[in-house]
């Protein structure tokens, strides 16, 4: 097996997809506060249409682990070695950020005095259902797909061929399940959690698995290049951005409606139109990753692999810093308002990425906190660096 070839502009598509979780929290109460206000549209649309951010993380994933194990052997020690670094990386992080924002829901709510029972029993529930904290769930539908991984490695390893229907069959499969949820909650059989279910996301999981196995077929026609392409392939990237930002409009349109003139819309709609801007997201992301890796803007360049490099870790620490962000007690018109929410989402990114990146690069053990070290952490040791490369999220 040939050494495969490394994607840096992976690292960029990581920044873009973490700015747009954070877009989302840091608007997330603007829906309710700016209703009916001309700030309304704008702060629906930023946060609406960034909602392809988790998918696009699940796309990400997907790539990563199949690019890294397509052509490795399913053996006992492979899987081991797998789950033994997921276990590490993934795991120790999301446990001990788990406890940090059970405490910081204590302190919220002035819970001190709950029984130690109680408290643990909570804790554990916490912990196993990714519900610490709204953000945590991410990891539980990417533990999902660790486990279901070695099967689905081994049925794309038996037949590349299955691999180019994988994104229908993601899709046929979720669907599946999104038509079987709402039967069985409207006729009271389950109420399911169904965004942290692995199953909701399986397209893109799928997709991303797709692209991995073809990489080298697909790299020409998803990636723009310096040379002259044939025009089929601009005419080609040019209908995808268009039907992406067409996608994501009707999306936001159909929860303006929903807002402002209460109509009722069939649950299929928001589920459809979300699918596809998200599907759309992970291609027009990809290509924008080169894009911007390619552009001679070096500084950029490399502000955007950093925060990429760093996203776990941003992932983990965010809502802790708006949490504390909207304790200031901001006054003014609409002028203030959008400021003091475009402060919240600039404090959560700049102080988790300056948090995170210091931690890498003076602390040795920080992996703890924030999972496997990223290249240019010189201080941290070589063996912890290289899990880099094979991690989903990162």
């Amino acid at each position: 097996m040939g050494q495969k070839e490394r994607i840096p502009q992976l690292d960029i598509f990581r920044a873009i997809s973490i700015f747009a979780v954070i877009g989302i929290h840091a608007t997330s109460r603007t829906l309710a506060e700016t209703l009916n206000t001309p700030l309304f549209y704008p702060f629906l649309f930023i946060n609406k249409f960034s909602q392809f951010a988790v998918p696009s993380f699940v796309f990400l994933s997907g790539f990563v682990l199949f690019y890294n194990y397509i052509d490795r052997p399913l053996t006992g020690k492979t899987l081991g070695k797998f789950y033994s670094r997921r276990l590490i990386y993934i795991l120790v992080p999301y446990i001990v950020f788990s406890v940090l924002y059970f405490v910081l829901k204590l302190y919220a709510g002035n819970q001190w005095s709950m029984p130690p029972q109680e408290m643990a029993a909570k804790m554990a529930k916490y912990v196993l259902t990714g519900t610490a904290y709204t953000h945590l769930y991410y990891v539980i539908i990417i533990i999902q797909f660790y486990v279901l991984f070695p099967l689905l490695l081994w049925c794309l390893q038996k037949s590349r061929r299955l691999a180019a229907w994988a994104p229908f069959i993601g899709l046929a499969l979720q669907w599946g399940f999104v038509v079987l949820n709402k039967y069985m909650v409207n006729h009271g059989y389950w109420q399911v959690p169904k965004g942290s279910l692995a199953i909701t996301y399986f397209s893109y999981f799928l997709l991303g698995a797709a692209i991995a196995v073809f990489y080298s077929s697909l790299k020409p026609w998803l990636i723009p290049g310096d040379d002259k392409r044939p025009a089929g392939r601009w005419l080609l990237w040019a209908v995808l951005w268009v039907v992406w930002i067409v996608a994501g409009t009707v999306h936001v349109e159909l929860w303006n409606r929903n807002y402002t003139q209460k109509t009722v819309i069939n649950s299929f709609w928001f589920e459809g139109a979300a699918n596809a801007h998200a599907l759309l997201s992970c291609l027009v992301l990809f290509q924008l990753s080169f894009l911007l890796y390619g552009a001679g803007q070096r500084l950029w360049s490399r502000l955007l692999i950093s925060a990429g490099a760093c996203s776990f870790g941003i992932y983990l620490v965010h809502p802790a810093v708006l949490f504390f962000y909207r304790k200031i007690d901001f006054h003014g018109g609409y002028l203030a308002y959008a400021l003091a929410i475009a402060g919240g989402w600039l404090a959560a990114l700049l102080l988790s990425w300056i948090i995170v990146a210091l931690a890498f690069r003076y602390i040795q053990p920080a992996w703890i906190l924030f999972g496997s070290v990223p290249r240019g952490s010189v201080r941290q040791p070589q063996k912890i660096r290289q899990e880099y490369h094979e991690s989903g999220f990162r």
